[in-house]
């Protein structure tokens, strides 16, 4: 069975890796652009959305908006799909304090820590 990633695909910090420490803290490393780790908290960030197919054929996500090459876009909607999700691989958009964006491709441990720390 394929597992995520657990890296961010596009965006400001494209490449860099996505961690979880407990059950209520994910973060970004960025030991790949040699800055600081970036914890997907509430602190941190603005707003975060789970990218499924409907979501790109409709066009209604602000967050894809300007962060993603056109060209990228059929990439996406394989990583997007119903049947990844199924096997547990998420895409998550998410929209930080400073404007910075990225879109992460994470698994369900990490998505769930990022909603537990997000509804607090």
């Amino acid at each position: 069975m394929p597992s995520a990633r657990n890296i961010v695909l596009a965006g400001d910090f494209t490449g860099c890796r996505v961690f979880c420490m407990t059950a209520k803290l994910a973060y970004i490393s960025g030991t790949m652009k040699k800055m600081d780790d970036i914890f997907l908290t509430p602190e941190f960030v603005t707003k975060y959305e789970l990218i499924t197919d409907e979501t790109i054929r409709s066009g209604n996500s602000l967050l894809l908006t300007g962060s993603l090459d056109p060209g990228n876009l059929q990439k996406l909607r394989l990583h997007a799909a119903a049947s990844m999700q199924k096997k547990g691989i998420f895409t998550v958009a998410v929209k930080f304090e400073d404007d910075k964006r990225c879109l992460m491709e994470v698994d369900e441990k990490i998505y769930r820590a990022i909603e537990r720390r997000m509804q607090e």
